[in-house]
């Protein structure tokens, strides 16, 4: 089955376009989106991190203005709000800036989704944070509520799930390198079976055991893969600023901190890239990985597969080489 591409709910940039950025444009975006297509990428959500509220505010005018430019088949699909109602605590957050790091608000976030025009389609929330499951309450029939970057207990995250939050964002990512063995967020995820999960499959951020343990204990129904790829993505290996240090593109598409190879910068890679290292594994057939790369993330936005798939074919399964080629 030849499809338009795959389908990514989680793009922080690519190709030196960084959707945080102060100075982001529509333009940017959408230079963005068409290099993206190129690689395989049919639809994604520009995903806006945690900022000062006039950066975040600057992106979401910038990407309801390149949905207007690209026209109604666009692959520009919406926006993904990744952040700043996270965990403010070390290794939670990640590399989100704390200072910036807010309660959820309700009166705020709908001024940001008036400015985005109504196309913020995800938002990314700590359960164990105040106020929480109020603005899921609040926000809930118009957009996706996930959590992630949190160190959620049980308790607070079944109120969070109660309250409408449907979706992990990047599971296995975003936490602390060592962690209680039972009292942790990741059991308390997969202790709940309302939520659908999202996973990076760059072949870096989760290791191999890892990826195989998603298979056997989680519906193939209930995973959908990200790249989670970040401005540097795209680029020709070498060392580039960052706002947190200078960061390395090595040969093989890995992305770290030039200081310290063990620590990761975020994700260099296309989701077709990623879904090509799923396929390798040999744990799912083509059926199963369309569903994680192609279905399952149209579903949740509350797209038609098949009539997304009427755009034309431009990725394949090979089954020879067991792995998705460009038409």
């Amino acid at each position: 089955m030849a499809i338009p591409g795959f389908v990514d709910l989680q793009v922080n940039g690519y190709a030196g376009v960084d959707f945080t950025a102060p100075n982001a444009t529509a333009e940017d975006m959408l230079r963005c989106a068409a290099r993206l297509r190129e690689l395989g990428t049919a639809g994604f959500l520009a995903t806006i991190v945690t900022a000062p509220p006039d950066v975040i505010e600057n992106s979401m005018k910038a990407a309801a203005e390149a949905i207007r430019q690209q026209g109604p088949n666009g692959t520009l699909l919406g926006v993904h709000l990744e952040g700043p109602f996270i965990s403010p605590e070390e290794g939670y957050r990640g590399a989100h800036r704390e200072a910036w790091i807010r309660e959820a608000n309700i009166s705020w976030f709908r001024k940001l989704q008036d400015m985005a025009e109504g196309h913020i389609r995800i938002v990314t929330v700590a359960p164990e944070t105040p106020g929480v499951s109020a603005f899921i309450e609040a926000v809930r029939d118009e957009v996706v509520v996930a959590c992630g970057h949190t160190n959620t207990d049980y308790d607070s995250l079944q109120a969070a799930v109660n309250a409408g939050l449907s979706l992990v964002t990047h599971f296995g990512n975003g936490c602390l390198h060592q962690i209680d063995r039972h009292r942790n967020p990741l059991v308390n995820m997969l202790a709940c079976p309302e939520l659908t999960l999202g996973f990076i499959s760059d072949g870096h951020h989760l290791p191999e055991p890892f990826l195989r343990m998603l298979a056997n204990c989680v519906p193939v129904e209930r995973l959908f893969a990200v790249s989670d790829s970040v401005h540097f993505g795209g680029l020709e290996p070498g060392v580039y600023d960052s706002g947190f240090g200078p960061v390395r593109v090595d040969e093989a598409g890995r992305l770290c901190l030039a200081s310290d190879a063990n620590v990761l910068a975020g994700s260099a890679a296309t989701l077709m890239e990623c879904m090509n290292h799923l396929a390798s594994l040999h744990v799912y057939g083509e059926h199963d990985l369309l569903k994680i790369g192609f279905e399952t993330p149209l579903r949740l936005l509350g797209l038609d597969a098949k009539a997304f798939a009427k755009r034309g074919g431009r990725v394949a399964f090979d089954t020879a080489t067991q792995l998705f080629v460009r038409a």
